[in-house]
């Protein structure tokens, strides 16, 4: 039995209002230091101070510099660039 009380829940979301009400990105992988989305809107990791590379002779990788401390050699560690914002981004100084 559902409660009279709830509002639409006789109907379905459709997809437009499900990516509106569940809008946090949610990364498959990666060790960010807050949850991608929570951030400021319109800026990514790209533009965050905390932005880190890692690696050596084989390349440089993407890495949240708030985390160092938990850093592997591996990918699980790495973040994308184009991430949204998490809420500890801080702006870059140039």
């Amino acid at each position: 039995m559902i409660a009279p009380d709830l509002p639409l829940l006789d109907r379905v979301m459709t997809p437009a209002e499900r990516r509106k009400m569940f809008r946090a990105f949610v990364p498959k992988k990666g060790l960010y230091a807050g949850i991608p989305g929570t951030g400021p809107e319109g800026e990514t990791c790209r533009s965050c101070a905390h932005k880190a590379y890692s690696g050596g002779c084989a390349g440089h990788y993407i890495k949240c510099g708030l985390m160092r401390d938990r850093w592997t050699r591996g990918g699980g560690t790495d973040i994308k660039a184009g991430s949204p914002a998490c809420a500890k981004w801080e702006i870059r100084d140039k």
